[in-house]
């Protein structure tokens, strides 16, 4: 099941860059050192232990395509990026996991989004995600409670500012932000989160382009009704070899408002393949997803950000049923990407939440009419 899991990513990012219509002429690689450290506020020694690291990056620019939702979304260039972070030096909570972690190794795909300008100076917001893997993790040393799985989703964001130093070279400032963690597939898996300062260099090659340039795809352009379903599983504590699946349905309304944002509202449904044995704790507890009944259901309102043939979509729900072990656990929310194969029909990972906590991800199809 993970093989297939890793696979189903690897495509997505594969067709993402692989197929795309937008071919720009202008490109540029990206460098960056950082320092930074974690910022779980409950874990201890927040902003006291050292990461050090590197982002490096290959973007195409688009910032001159005709599309919609480049001109709306303020959208400049896309790529793919490696991430390097050394997490040795982190101690964990009250120093119980010092020295249990190792190095992160990344691939993320990004896209790069001018906010504003100030001179010659552009601040930029740049969202990435893929995959990450780190040869220290629960399985390998069990103090390490935070990373359970030697390959994880890996989510970063840059918030920065780039000032033209030459008509090739740019230099770059700002702060980042990292996340990684295996959505619940393993347990323990308390996710790390990781904040970081960098400066670099961009390296550009300049060209005006000779002809206009627009990809094929274009999104819904109206409001639709949205239907979705999917598969997923959550870990046993401490068995890598077994899981607890679910399955997700979903069923919703989208008010479009542009090519690149659609409000949308509707009701989330989740199946339990294995409910909660008190007689059986440890196969059948599944933290703030713990329930005795085989159903879950609730609504749920949010958005959905489309990039060409990505939605990123986010929802945040109220129970309406969920005779659940722990009582706090009344709201969830939702989030995750949407490949789309035609404006009707998309794969998707999509994430439950419960506080800062992945229940676990829906691996699942969506058609919308």
């Amino acid at each position: 099941m993970k093989k297939q899991l890793l696979s189903f990513i690897f495509v997505i990012t594969g067709c993402t860059f692989a197929k795309a219509q937008i071919a720009p002429e202008n490109h540029s690689i990206i460098i960056k050192p950082v320092f930074g450290t974690h910022v779980n506020n409950d874990q201890g020694h927040l902003f006291q232990d050292q990461i050090t690291g590197f982002d490096a990056a290959y973007f195409k620019d688009i910032s001159q395509n005709s599309d919609k939702w480049i001109g709306f979304g303020g959208a400049k260039s896309y790529g793919i990026g490696f991430v390097f972070r050394d997490l040795s030096k982190l101690k964990g909570t009250k120093d119980t996991s010092a020295n249990a972690f190792g190095q992160v190794y990344g691939l993320v795909a990004q896209m790069d989004f001018q906010l504003f300008k100030v001179g010659k100076a552009k601040f930029n917001f740049t969202p990435g995600v893929g995959l990450g893997y780190t040869n220290k993790y629960y399985f390998n040393n069990t103090k390490n409670r935070f990373l359970g799985s030697p390959i994880n989703e890996t989510i970063k964001a840059d918030l920065g500012m780039e000032l033209p130093m030459s008509k090739y070279t740019d230099l770059l400032l700002g702060f980042g932000f990292l996340h990684v963690s295996n959505g619940g597939a393993t347990v323990p898996n308390g996710g790390l989160n990781t904040g970081n300062v960098y400066i670099g260099l961009k390296l550009n090659n300049p060209k005006t382009l000779t002809a206009e340039l627009k990809s094929t795809y274009t999104t819904l352009q109206r409001n639709s009704i949205e239907l979705s379903a999917g598969l997923g599983a959550r870990g046993v504590f401490a068995n890598r070899n077994k899981s607890l699946y679910k399955s997700g349905l979903y069923a919703g309304y989208n008010f479009y408002l542009n090519d690149v944002m659609s409000l949308k509202a509707g009701a989330d449904a989740v199946y339990y393949y294995t409910v909660f044995d008190p007689d059986n704790y440890g196969e059948t507890f599944q933290n703030y997803g713990t329930s005795y009944d085989k159903w879950r259901t609730g609504v749920s309102v949010g958005a959905d950000i489309n990039l060409w043939r990505i939605t990123v979509a986010a929802q945040i729900g109220k129970y309406i049923h969920y005779n659940r072990l722990m009582d706090k656990a009344t709201w969830y929310w939702t989030f995750g990407p949407t490949f789309n194969i035609t404006p009707h029909i998309g794969l998707q990972a999509k994430t439950y939440m419960h506080f800062a906590q992945a229940d676990y991800v829906n691996w699942g199809v969506v058609y919308r009419f």
